[in-house]
């Protein structure tokens, strides 16, 4: 039916309540979609279905507080709470991992053996909101209030809010202790694109394969305007594989360009397989890397140390006793600076090498997908090796089914051979049954007769005997 009016929802189911299913709904489902052809659903039995997820009704017990208030969280004797049982949970939770630590004076003073990296996040979730700044400003401005015992919860939010720049100051820490774990990251991704591109320049075994694509394709384009090809795009060493021969009497199993590829090459190199593998092992290896992740690893440190050298510039920084910001971030944002500075011209190196691979191949170059050509040479060799393979398994059962065939025959000559003896002689009671049909039909009833008589004789003689030898005379 038509959709409900703005605002207003499904009916409330009657009854006892199920037990949700929670899940991210999808309202409309549309066209090509799988909502939009599942086939009807399968049968099941309601009523089992409610006795199995229908929810008990819980008494709740009368609350100490007003709908409109939150529960205040529970402290020890004489110590005030201000935040609410759930926002007091949380920093206390946290406050149990930061045990035996003074953690305003190791933010303060940036100190590494203090504030771990994986302290980080969890000083971000407590650092005083706005609004938790306003509740505790009295406690720092009236001298009266500062005597006060606050809540654990509390008093880690009043000491926190004394730190000048708190989550400012936080998101340096963090790039100063994680900056050489992903300076080294991108230096190993640049230099295995490096390493790839070399692969691919310098394999001799590659233009040789190239070569042979080359000449069966214009072979195959004889006589079209695609024959006579100096080269062809990279592209189509990905539709080999698709290119399949025809069916015929003289070949009834049909195959691919990129198999006949691989059989014709095997017969001249026979090691092509392995010797293509090793020569472009840094291609595979670099196949799940990206230029664009280099590069956007790179702007990100770049765009860090531009925060930093701004925080650097205020003021406000020294002027709380045990602040060594600038002490200890000045000199390390000089040299993660020239780092940065010396990884941005690596990653100016590694595109200028792909950029003449591309002119390596005849191609042109696009920016914005730089690595594409890596990725499709890969590709092919990778199906390229499958496909020899795959010949090999092909070659594999072929010999079997003709070592078979061969055995067959052979054992089929053998058993002719000796089987070539005499007809065996007709037993006596078939050639008594054979008299006794011609008899009938040549009407011969009197002889009929007699020959029956002989045949019921032979056949007690020979009952007679068996049982003799059987039981014994």
């Amino acid at each position: 039916g038509p959709p409900p009016p703005p605002g207003v929802g499904p009916p409330k189911p009657t009854g006892p309540q199920l037990r949700p299913l929670h899940w991210k709904k999808i309202a409309t489902a549309k066209d090509g979609s799988v909502w939009k052809s599942l086939p009807p659903a399968a049968s099941y039995d309601d009523a089992e279905l409610r006795a199995l997820f229908t929810i008990k009704p819980t008494v709740r017990k009368p609350s100490l507080t007003t709908p409109a208030q939150s529960a205040p969280a529970r402290t020890s004797k004489g110590a005030r709470a201000l935040l609410d049982l759930k926002r007091s949970n949380q920093i206390q939770i946290a406050i149990s991992k930061f045990r035996g630590r003074d953690m305003r004076a190791g933010v303060l003073a940036l100190d590494e053996a203090v504030i771990k990296l994986e302290d980080i996040p969890r000083l971000r979730e407590c650092a005083p909101t706005g609004e938790e700044l306003e509740m505790l400003q009295p406690y720092i401005d009236e001298p009266e209030l500062q005597n006060l015992k606050l809540a654990p919860a509390e008093n880690f939010l009043l000491q926190m809010s004394s730190v000048p720049r708190l989550m400012p100051r936080l998101g340096c820490l963090n790039s100063k202790l994680t900056f050489a774990g992903r300076l080294q990251d991108a230096e190993a991704q640049l230099r295995a694109i490096n390493a790839a591109v070399a692969c691919v320049r310098s394999s001799p075994m590659l233009p040789s394969l190239l070569a042979l694509v080359l000449k069966l394709g214009n072979e195959l384009n004889a006589g079209t305007a695609r024959a006579g090809a100096a080269g062809f795009s990279s592209e189509v060493l990905l539709k080999l594989a698709e290119t399949k021969s025809t069916v015929s009497d003289e070949h009834p199993e049909q195959i691919s360009l990129l198999h006949y590829t691989a059989r014709a090459f095997v017969a001249t190199t026979p090691d092509a397989q392995k010797s293509l593998r090793h020569e472009l092992r840094p291609l595979e290896e670099a196949a799940s890397l990206s230029t664009a992740g280099v590069t956007e690893e790179l702007d990100g440190l770049s765009s860090e140390l531009e925060t930093v050298e701004r925080e650097l510039n205020d003021p406000v920084y020294g002027t709380t006793p045990g602040d060594c910001f600038c002490q200890k971030m000045e000199p390390w944002r000089a040299s993660a600076t020239l780092k940065v500075n010396a990884l941005r011209q690596k990653v100016s190196d590694m595109l200028s090498g792909l950029e003449s691979l591309y002119t390596y191949f005849g191609e042109v170059y696009d920016p914005t997908d730089a690595e594409a050509l890596l990725t499709r040479v890969n590709a092919f060799a990778v199906s390229f090796c499958k496909a020899c393979r795959d010949n090999e398994r092909a070659d594999h059962m072929r010999k079997k089914q003709v070592e078979a065939k061969a055995a067959a025959a052979q054992r089929a000559a053998k058993q002719g051979a000796s089987n070539v003896i005499a007809k065996p002689k007709r037993p006596a009671a078939g050639r008594a049954m054979g008299n006794i049909q011609n008899s009938l039909r040549r009407g011969e009833f009197e002889m009929m007769k007699q020959l029956q008589s002989q045949m019921s004789a032979e056949l007690q003689a020979k009952m007679q005997a068996r049982r003799q030898g059987i039981f014994g005379a």
